[in-house]
């Protein structure tokens, strides 16, 4: 299977400062948020990109900046958009604690300078680069048919399956991979 990565574009987390109740948008309350306007040209921009040409459908991330990225991309093309709740962004807070700004940057940090790993006795409890790597290869067993696909999603849901230290918001990383010969176990995410 072919699979262009497309990472969101640009989100806008001003609105939150400006709730009346902020506390609600924390958590997955954050990926509410819609794009900013910079964030909707870009997405504009890059639905001219003919590297969307031969892409059979395009799948989303069910979070609002990917829905909303993936809504420019099929709009002037005869393209399906499926969404994919499993190929959500990382999960920093796997506890569901509510973790404060502090705690979100220590979880980023650790992730980071550990591949990916949660290390033994870690203060918090983020979900590892091989977990979000294992619920997205579940998940994209059910497009095998497709030759190619278009996948907008999150950075560090991407980084998984290409080594790259940045991903500019609406970049496509063309990506092959063979679901053939991939086994995997679990398959609660089927």
């Amino acid at each position: 299977m072919e699979i262009l990565f497309i990472r969101h574009s640009e989100p806008d987390y001003s609105m939150l400062d400006k709730a009346t109740h902020p506390e609600a948008y924390t958590g997955f309350g954050r990926d509410l948020v819609p794009l900013t306007a910079r964030g909707r040209t870009l997405a504009q921009q890059a639905a001219q990109s003919p590297l969307l040409d031969d892409v059979d459908t395009v799948i989303s991330s069910s979070i609002t900046r990917a829905l909303q990225t993936a809504t420019y991309l099929i709009c002037n093309r005869q393209l399906d958009l499926l969404v994919e709740p499993f190929f959500h962004e990382w999960r920093p807070d796997l506890d569901g604690l509510n973790y404060t700004e502090v705690e979100l940057g220590l979880a980023y940090r650790l992730f980071m300078e550990n591949d990916g790993a949660l290390v033994e006795n870690s203060p918090v409890r983020y979900e590892t680069g091989q977990a979000i790597k294992t619920r997205t290869l579940k998940a994209l067993q059910k497009y095998k048919a497709y030759d190619k696909v278009a996948i907008v999603a999150h950075g560090m849901l991407i980084r998984q399956f290409v080594p790259m230290e940045t991903i500019d918001y609406c970049q496509m990383i063309p990506y092959s991979i063979d679901l053939e010969t991939i086994e995997i176990e679990d398959e609660s995410y089927r």
